[in-house]
């Protein structure tokens, strides 16, 4: 057995699973293999896979290619595709990928159904003397910092990441990328 069918084992034994999340305006195609048969669903707009879903792969609906490929994108257990805009294009953040033919998964069945659940974002944070003291979540509405903090601690936040110092409260802070009008420290409204 080689290292990747070891790590695949345990990343099985985990409960870990590749999954998308589509922040795309695009719908694409994904592809997942719990049931031993590969299965092709649509993902909307706004859409993640589920956590309990095994997706190895996506392309888009439309069969334009993405970042140059027109087939599938295969993606690894331990990986979490983010697809996003960029302008005629689609631009994909993810660990890992491999671009494959169209027979790579073999034969799939084609559902022409939407599948997957809404992404939730801290859309806005109020504060009191600085501190954020509630987070505006996407089909949530405002929520107090506990459940925040477990919703993040559970992965159902999507742009949020749980950070708990050595010394000191744990924080909410969003997940790292080169857009700064996202950061929770400049959003929100100063409450006195």
């Amino acid at each position: 057995m080689n290292i990747y069918d070891s790590l695949k084992k345990l990343w099985k034994e985990l409960g870990i699973n590749g999954q998308v999340k589509n922040y795309s305006s695009r719908r694409l195609w994904v592809i997942e293999t719990n049931s031993g048969e590969p299965i092709a669903r649509w993902l909307e707009s706004g859409f993640k896979t589920p956590k309990n879903s095994d997706v190895d792969g996506f392309k888009r609906f439309d069969g334009i290619s993405v970042a140059g490929h027109p087939n599938w994108w295969k993606i690894y257990d331990f990986s979490t595709a983010e697809v996003f805009d960029a302008r005629h294009d689609l631009k994909v953040s993810v660990i890992s990928k491999t671009a494959v033919d169209e027979n790579h998964f073999g034969s799939p069945l084609y559902k022409q159904e939407s599948w997957g659940t809404p992404i939730k974002l801290v859309v806005d944070v109020r504060r009191e003397k600085k501190r954020i003291v509630a987070y505006c979540v996407t089909n949530v509405g405002w929520i107090e910092f506990d459940q925040a903090l477990q919703m993040t601690c559970q992965h159902e936040i999507d742009n949020a990441r749980p950070v708990f110092p050595l010394s000191g409260r744990p924080y909410i802070r969003t997940r790292r990328d080169k857009e700064l009008s996202n950061n929770l420290v400049i959003k929100g409204i100063e409450r006195t």
